[in-house]
């Protein structure tokens, strides 16, 4: 499992059937291939553009879109970026950013916020 977001890249890249180069990606992406290099070693994160092309590029069932969104989000340090998935649903659901409050004042832990999940019927796959 992918630790961060560069990470994640290199992992989906070499996953892809026939392997995707860094260079190859940079030439889809229309950059460089150091900058390919730069991200995948955690140096800097691409615009929100080329990650959403990088994520329709190298996302597949062993590394789904949900993962790129997450890692790119953890990694960035502007606190304003959320994955996409749940800033949409965070935005639109008053009644899911009641339930997240709930849970920070509870301050449950990781090991609970899971117990829960599954009591609810999450599958735990972030779908």
């Amino acid at each position: 499992m992918a630790s961060s977001y560069g990470e994640l890249i290199r992992m989906a890249r070499k996953a892809q059937a026939p392997p995707i180069t860094a260079k190859q990606l940079a030439d889809k992406l229309k950059v460089s291939a150091p900058f390919i290099t730069d991200i995948e070693k955690n140096r800097r994160l691409p615009s929100l553009q080329n990650q959403e092309k990088i994520k329709m590029l190298l996302s597949c069932e062993e590394y789904p879109g949900y993962m790129f969104d997450d890692l790119a989000a953890a990694d960035n340090e502007d606190t304003r970026v959320v994955a996409e998935d749940l800033a949409r649903d965070i935005r639109r659901e008053p009644t899911l950013r009641e339930l997240i409050r709930a849970i920070r004042a509870q301050k449950l832990t990781p090991a609970q916020i899971s117990d829960l999940t599954a009591k609810i019927g999450g599958n735990g796959n972030g779908e």
